[in-house]
């Protein structure tokens, strides 16, 4: 429609709007180039720190493989791991199965830890099986996207 309209124009003002356009289509040009540029340099940055967290999981992992291989770590996982984590567990199908197949009755039965030993107990759990971060933060390229 705009470029029915240009030829047009240009007959009728003789050729007062052509730089005006040259003038419109190199700002946009510039504005796409620039958007491109912003992308290119955020998936770059977002490249080095992909790389730099795969070197640290490997390092990390390696570390893994020497202390959880260790039979001093077993002996403390079996000793001081598996009772707390067997309660937790079974307290957590406990409130599971009770909100959703007996709406409020313990099926179990097992009673929940008293107020220090709850934490106490969250501590061991997360310290011997949630030990790795999930996420590592916002991307550079979806910053990015989200500014446009």
């Amino acid at each position: 429609m705009f470029a029915l309209v240009i030829p047009v124009l240009n007959a009728l003002l003789g050729s007062v709007t052509t730089p005006f356009v040259n003038a419109w289509l190199a700002y946009k040009k510039d504005k796409l180039a620039t958007e491109e540029a912003g992308f290119a340099a955020g998936a770059a940055a977002d490249s080095a720190t992909m790389q730099t967290a795969l070197a640290m999981e490997v390092r990390n992992n390696a570390l893994k493989v020497q202390v959880y291989g260790h039979f001093i770590n077993r002996v403390v996982m079996w000793i001081a791991g598996f009772p707390v984590a067997l309660h937790f567990g079974l307290v957590f199908v406990d409130m599971i199965m009770a909100a959703k197949a007996f709406y409020g009755a313990p099926v179990f039965g097992v009673p929940k830890l008293p107020a220090p030993y709850d934490a106490y107990e969250w501590a061991v759990v997360t310290s011997f099986f949630l030990v790795q971060g999930v996420h590592l933060g916002t991307s550079n390229v979806s910053a990015w996207l989200g500014r446009k």
